[in-house]
């Protein structure tokens, strides 16, 4: 999986024009991995029913729309996720005195693979000439290919919220650091649709093209 991330980077970063500009509005200006991780069991909330995480691994391709005292970006972002599942409630299939292969199912931990176009919004200010905060918001499709009791096989949504922290340094290099919160559902598109809600923490690397 890594060297596919691998060859896409390349391949962008030889596609776009590297010098660097101070003006960057109305193009494309950097590119990034972040890895990141989430859970439901954080220090905001914790749910004792099921078990989820998830380690994230994204493509960030940044555009920007306006420049200013307040930047505004698009940004691209595509993602290959997995996820580790259990169901540790026995109700949520059923009387647990009855026999339910579903329930086994359920209750053993498993791999979802998440494979997600985000697409968003980052609006972005700078603190010192290094350093700038940033909030983003963003949703896509996405493809799941395990259900559960919250979430069905399939089609599905991701949408984000997250504030960040991003430091310039040797020129084109950009240390990313965000916390956010992540919700993936089926959108009412198949049942059941309760979803997974988890507080996320990403770190990457990005080049200034």
């Amino acid at each position: 999986m890594w060297r596919y991330f691998t060859l896409i980077f390349l391949l962008f970063g030889l596609t776009f024009d590297t010098c660097a500009q101070e003006n960057v509005q109305g193009r494309f200006y950097q590119l990034g991995f972040n890895f990141g991780y989430a859970s439901v069991d954080n220090f905001i909330f914790k749910d004792d029913d099921y078990y989820y995480e998830v380690y994230l691994h994204k493509i960030q391709i940044l555009y920007r729309i306006k420049s200013g005292k307040i930047d505004y970006d698009f940004i691209f972002q595509p993602e290959i996720n997995r996820a580790h599942h259990k169901l540790y409630n026995p109700w949520f299939a059923g009387h647990p005195d009855v026999f339910s292969a579903y329930r086994t199912q359920l209750m053993t931990l498993k791999t979802i693979n998440e494979y997600i176009m985000n697409c968003g919004v980052i609006l972005r200010t700078s603190i010192t000439e290094n350093l700038n905060m940033y909030g983003l918001a963003s949703i896509g499709p996405g493809y799941f290919d395990k259900g559960s009791e919250r979430m069905a096989k399939g089609i599905g949504f991701s949408d984000n919220l997250a504030l960040g922290l991003n430091y310039n340094f040797l020129k084109e290099l950009v240390l990313d650091l965000r916390l956010g919160f992540r919700h993936v559902s089926n959108a009412e598109i198949k049942q059941p649709n309760e979803g997974y809600d988890a507080i996320e923490f990403n770190i990457g690397l990005a080049y200034r093209l």
